[in-house]
């Protein structure tokens, strides 16, 4: 799948990169904000978004991906963190997929992969 990676932290970002494309998967674009993510939505079209919550700038992951929902309803986001975000609230925000760091790489491989059904 083409996957759009949204991580303000390099090595975070590198890592989750090298395992998806590990699976198989292609990096389509990496953002560092969730109003760069937000442009890099509807330029890339990616199949699945993997996102951070929380970020600089003025746009958290759950806003931006609240945001993604409602411009594309078939929008498929995986949301990634580590802080006290809930399953229930990305799940509200329009998260398809929760995954807590620090994470397996066996539960992000299944998270991703299970939005290709």
């Amino acid at each position: 799948m083409r996957v759009l990676i949204v991580e303000d932290i390099d090595s975070v970002c590198c890592a989750v990169r090298m395992a998806l494309e590990f699976f198989g998967h292609e990096i389509v674009e990496t953002a560092r904000s969730g109003e760069e993510a937000l442009q890099k939505y509807q330029t890339a079209r990616p199949d699945v978004v993997v996102m951070d919550v929380k970020m600089p700038g003025g746009m958290d992951g759950l806003t931006c991906t609240s945001l993604i929902a409602r411009q594309d309803p078939q929008a498929r986001v995986v949301v990634l963190t580590a802080g006290r975000t809930t399953e229930t609230q990305a799940r509200a925000a329009g998260a398809a997929a929760f995954v807590e760091k620090p994470f397996e790489l066996a539960q992000l491989r299944q998270a991703v992969q299970g939005l290709a059904a």
